[in-house]
């Protein structure tokens, strides 16, 4: 049976690591963000690759957006964590209950907002490869 600090740190490490990977995932979302606001043609709104590029930045955007809440609900649960540990530690039982319930909260919102940024992130590529691709056979 593994040591319970030994555990601790290896909990620690993904948290961490885990953490940094988002950070770098909205960095990168942010940065594309900005490039296809910069660099899409823009029109009437239509049946036309300009409008699947416009699909495409939002849903990259909103790609961001649940990112940074992925992050924030991170936070969250470790602050609420640490509460829980403490009432635990104080045998407060009330507090317990209402942390393990803000703890099952924020670890649901995290998962969603992980589940919502992946797939808002896929279906922005595809419709930026899409309009990509259907440019050629328009003009």
């Amino acid at each position: 049976m593994a040591d319970t600090s030994e555990s601790s740190e290896i909990h620690k490490s993904y948290i961490e690591a885990n953490s940094k990977l988002d950070h770098v995932v909205l960095g990168a979302l942010v940065a594309l963000s900005a490039y296809l606001a910069h660099t899409n043609p823009y029109s009437k709104l239509g049946l036309n690759p300009s409008t699947l590029m416009l699909i495409s930045l939002l849903l990259i955007s909103l790609s961001a957006y649940f990112c940074l809440r992925r992050l924030h609900g991170g936070v969250l649960l470790l602050k609420h964590n640490a509460s829980l540990f403490s009432a635990f530690e104080n045998s407060d039982i009330v507090g317990v209950k209402a942390y393990r319930e803000q703890c099952d909260k924020y670890v649901l919102s995290t998962y969603r907002c992980y589940w919502l940024r992946q797939w808002t992130m896929f279906l922005g590529f595809a419709f930026y490869v899409g309009a990509k691709v259907w440019i050629p056979y328009v003009t």
